[in-house]
């Protein structure tokens, strides 16, 4: 028997072919994705969109298609954590099949979201996904509701820390005011990117949709001086476009304004602002063509 830790003869051969074949296959990987990227006209939109509540976001995101690709079917996949898209859906697209949309949100029997299932569930819906782009006819997929993604995150830490039953020596109850040390904000984080970081993976284009929250001035005066998007404050280094939606009325007419705030693919349109929706009694959807047709 040899006792020695030396790889001899066979052994060494069969390490030297595992390495080939695992090089080998690396290689085709990369040379595939070379090939893809080289095969398509553009690169996907990766693009942010930010705004209060009921400003167009999840309709603009939704608007992603050219008249072209929706008379060819092509698909617009929704995961809905903020359960809104479904009414703009219904209202706005007269309830079109190729529009799909998935709520994943569960709840539990005393009311409050059950964020594990919840999380599960958009991972569920991300693998989906994969699929139907495979088949080549998925336009884009649309994350609403990155507020509430952010905050579940924080949720799954709270409901950890809970579970661990000792803490700094007293036992923590689920109705006690659970005190989080900063290091444990990193599951936190790590929670909230794994999904995101997934939705991003994706090969078609990609839209994530937030709220607006307030920022205040001082702790001792806490009034209210600006807002910026509800989201953790690494989440903007992901965007290959940004666009931000504010409402502005004027002699009796709404407008509902999309300014473009930062962009990669198409430096020179930053500072645009497109009108994409006006009442004044009468609706009228604009849209933005750069999105559609990915030129933004």
């Amino acid at each position: 028997m040899d006792w020695t830790t030396e790889k001899k003869g066979t052994a060494v051969e069969n390490e030297v072919e595992n390495s080939k074949s695992y090089f080998q296959q690396q290689k085709e990987n990369i040379l595939a994705q070379i090939k893809a990227r080289m095969e398509r006209d553009r690169a996907f939109q990766l693009c942010s969109i930010t705004g209060n509540p009921k400003v167009g976001k999840t309709g603009l995101a939704i608007d992603s298609r050219t008249e072209e690709e929706i008379e060819k079917g092509m698909k617009i996949l929704v995961l809905d954590y903020d359960n809104g898209a479904e009414a703009t859906w219904d209202s706005c697209w007269d309830r079109d099949e190729n529009i799909i949309i998935y709520n994943p949100i569960e709840m539990r029997v005393d009311g409050a979201v059950d964020w594990e299932a919840s999380f599960n569930n958009g991972k569920g819906f991300v693998d989906f996904a994969k699929e139907m782009i495979e088949e080549d006819n998925v336009k884009s997929f649309i994350l609403d509701g990155v507020d509430k993604i952010y905050e579940g995150s924080g949720d799954v830490l709270r409901d950890h820390l809970v579970k661990q039953q000792q803490r700094d020596g007293s036992i923590i109850h689920p109705t006690d005011s659970v005190r989080v040390n900063p290091l444990d904000w990193k599951i936190r984080n790590r929670v909230y990117n794994r999904l995101l970081d997934l939705v991003c993976s994706l090969k078609c284009d990609r839209f994530l949709i937030t709220h607006m929250k307030p920022i205040y001035g001082d702790i001792v005066n806490p009034t209210p001086i600006g807002e910026v998007p509800d989201w953790h404050k690494s989440t903007p280094a992901r965007f290959n476009q940004m666009l931000h939606i504010r409402k502005e009325v004027k002699n009796d007419v709404t407008n509902y304004i999309a300014e473009l705030e930062a962009s990669k693919t198409n430096p020179s349109l930053v500072g645009n602002e497109w009108i994409i929706f006006s009442t004044n009694g009468d609706n009228t959807w604009y849209g933005i063509t750069e999105l559609q047709d990915g030129s933004l």
